[in-house]
C-alpha cells in the first residue's frame, strides 16, 4: 500500500524545501521528493556557486584597481583548481545544511522522479525501483531548466549552458555568450576576469532588457569598459562545432558576421520543468509556455495541487519561490495566507551590481500614472568617492499624485544588499516622503536611496536640485 501524507512536495529547491519545513512547523505530515540534488538549481549550479566564483573574481578586480588608492599588488593570479574547490565546498556545505534542516523538521526525503497517477497519488521512479506515494495535497516545486536553441546542442565542453559554465571546464581564450540576461552577464563577468575575451550577443535591444533602462545602460557601459564586447539587437542564425571551436553566424545592426569561439555559453532563458509530471492526466492547467497557472494562494486549477517557484512562472527568483512555498504550506494548513508579487526585489551580480524592485520608469509611464523620478548619483556620496564607486546611482520612481513609491533601482557595489530597504518601503506602500525621512548611516552607499527619495521633490541636500 502506498504511504499516505498530508502534503507531498515535488522538488527540493529553495521553494520546495522551505515549503516542506513550513508545513512541518504547522503540524502536517510531509514528504519531499527530489530527482537529483537537494537545494535545486540555486544551491547546486545557480545562485550560490556563481556567487562563489563572482566573489573571487571581484577580489581580483578590486586589487587590480587599488593602484589608484596606493595599494599595489603584483602578479595577481587565480588558482582555478582551488577556486573550483571553494565553489564545490560551498555547495556541499549548504546542500548538507538543507538535508539536516529537513531531517530535523521531520520531513521524509524521497529520492526519485515523480509523476501523477491521479490527483492524490504519484509514482516515484528511482534507481532502487518504482513506488507510489499518496497525499491529500501536493506542491509542485519542480523548477526550470535552461532553454535550448534549435540549431546546436550543449555538450558540457565547448557548448555549455549555465550548469556547464559554472563547473569551469576550462578557461577559453575566446568565449561567446548568447543572451544578456542575469545568468549570461554574470558568467561573462567571471570568465572575463579569469582572462577570456568575452563576446555577448543579445536578441533584444539592450543588456538586461527587462530592467530599468538607466540600469541597463549603466551595466552596458561598465561591461564594455571591462573589455566585454556586446552585440545588442543581434540574432544568432546558426552554430556549428569545428574540432575544438564553435563557429556561429550572427545578424547584427552592422550586417552579418561570422564569429569563432573556444567556448559558447547558451543563456537564452529558462523553461519550466512541467513536462514529465503527467499534469494532463489530472487536468492541471498550464499556459502556452508550460508554466503552471496559479492564483495568489498558489493553487492550480486542481484544488489540492499547488505550484510554486519557477515552474509557476513570473519572475524566476529563488527568494520568490521560498516566499511562495511558505504561502502554499500555510494555505494547506488552513491559514489565511496569500502572495503579493508587488514587492519582489531582484539583483544581478555583475560588476557593479544592479538591483531593483517594483516598476521601471517605462512601466510606470505605460500604467497611465503621472510620475516623478529622483535619480541620485554616487559621485555625491562620500563613501562612494572614498571607495571608487562613483559610477553608481539610485533611482526612485513615484506616483506624482499620491507620492507612493512605484519602483526603486540601484546600480553600484552592494546593490543587492541595499535594495532591501526598498522592499520594505514597497511592501508597506511607502512614499518618497517616508523614504526621505529614513535615516541612512553615514558614510554608506545607502544614503543615495534616501537622497533619491528627497530628489523626487527637489529636496535633496547633497546635489543641486
Amino acid at each position: 500500500m502506498a504511504e499516505k501524507f498530508k502534503l507531498v512536495v515535488i522538488g527540493a529547491g529553495p521553494g520546495g524545501y522551505v515549503a516542506a519545513i513550513r508545513a512541518r512547523q504547522l503540524g502536517l505530515k510531509t514528504a519531499i521528493i527530489e530527482k537529483e540534488y537537494l537545494g535545486g538549481v540555486c544551491l547546486n549550479w545557480g545562485c550560490i556557486p556563481s556567487k562563489a566564483l563572482l566573489y573571487v573574481t571581484e577580489l581580483k578586480r578590486t586589487l587590480e584597481g587599488a593602484k589608484r588608492l596606493g595599494l599595489t599588488a603584483e602578479n595577481i593570479n587565480i588558482d582555478i583548481d582551488r577556486l573550483k574547490k571553494h565553489k564545490n565546498d560551498t555547495i556541499k556545505r549548504l546542500t548538507g545544511g538543507v538535508k539536516i534542516l529537513l531531517e530535523k523538521a521531520g520531513v521524509e526525503i524521497i529520492s526519485g522522479r515523480a509523476s501523477f497517477i491521479d490527483r492524490n497519488k504519484i509514482e516515484v521512479v528511482s534507481d532502487s525501483g518504482n513506488s507510489q506515494v499518496e497525499s491529500d495535497n501536493f506542491i509542485i516545486a519542480a523548477g526550470a531548466s535552461p532553454f535550448e536553441l534549435p540549431f546546436i546542442n550543449t555538450d558540457g565542453k565547448i557548448v555549455v549552458d549555465a550548469r556547464g559554465a559554472i563547473d569551469l571546464p576550462f578557461i577559453p581564450e575566446n568565449m561567446g555568450v548568447i543572451g544578456a540576461g542575469p545568468i549570461g552577464l554574470e558568467m561573462a563577468t567571471v570568465y572575463n576576469t579569469l582572462g577570456s575575451k568575452v563576446t555577448v550577443i543579445e536578441l533584444l535591444d539592450s543588456v538586461l532588457p527587462m530592467l530599468d533602462a538607466d540600469v541597463s545602460s549603466a551595466t552596458d557601459r561598465a561591461l564594455k569598459k571591462q573589455g566585454i564586447e556586446i552585440y545588442a539587437s543581434s540574432k544568432v542564425t546558426s552554430a556549428n562545432k569545428n574540432n575544438d571551436r564553435v563557429e556561429i553566424k550572427v545578424e547584427t545592426l552592422d550586417g552579418k558576421k561570422s564569429m569563432s569561439f573556444d567556448m559558447l555559453l547558451i543563456s537564452a532563458g529558462m523553461k519550466p520543468n512541467s513536462s514529465g509530471l503527467n499534469l494532463e492526466e489530472i487536468a492541471v492547467k498550464t499556459n502556452r509556455h508550460g508554466f503552471i497557472e496559479v492564483n495568489k494562494q498558489m493553487k492550480s486549477s486542481v484544488p489540492n495541487i499547488y505550484a510554486i517557484g519557477d515552474v509557476a512562472g513570473g519572475i524566476l527568483l529563488a527568494h520568490k519561490a521560498s516566499h511562495e512555498g511558505m504561502v502554499a504550506a500555510e494555505v494547506i494548513a488552513g491559514l489565511d495566507s496569500s502572495v503579493d508579487w508587488k514587492a519582489v526585489p531582484y539583483a544581478v551580480f555583475t560588476d557593479p551590481e544592479a538591483a531593483g524592485i517594483g516598476m521601471t520608469e517605462k512601466e510606470a509611464k505605460e500604467s497611465g500614472r503621472t510620475i516623478k523620478v529622483g535619480k541620485f548619483p554616487y559621485r555625491a556620496i562620500g563613501k562612494a568617492v572614498a571607495t571608487l564607486a562613483t559610477d553608481g546611482f539610485t533611482k526612485v520612481i513615484a506616483d506624482a499624485e499620491n507620492d507612493t513609491v512605484l519602483g526603486i533601482h540601484v546600480f553600484g557595489p552592494h546593490a543587492g544588499d541595499i535594495i532591501f530597504a526598498g522592499t520594505a518601503l514597497l511592501e508597506f506602500n511607502g512614499t518618497t516622503e517616508n523614504l526621505g525621512h529614513l535615516m541612512a548611516v553615514h558614510p554608506t552607499l545607502s544614503e543615495a536611496m534616501m537622497e533619491a527619495g528627497l530628489y523626487t521633490d527637489k529636496k535633496a541636500i547633497h546635489i543641486v536640485n
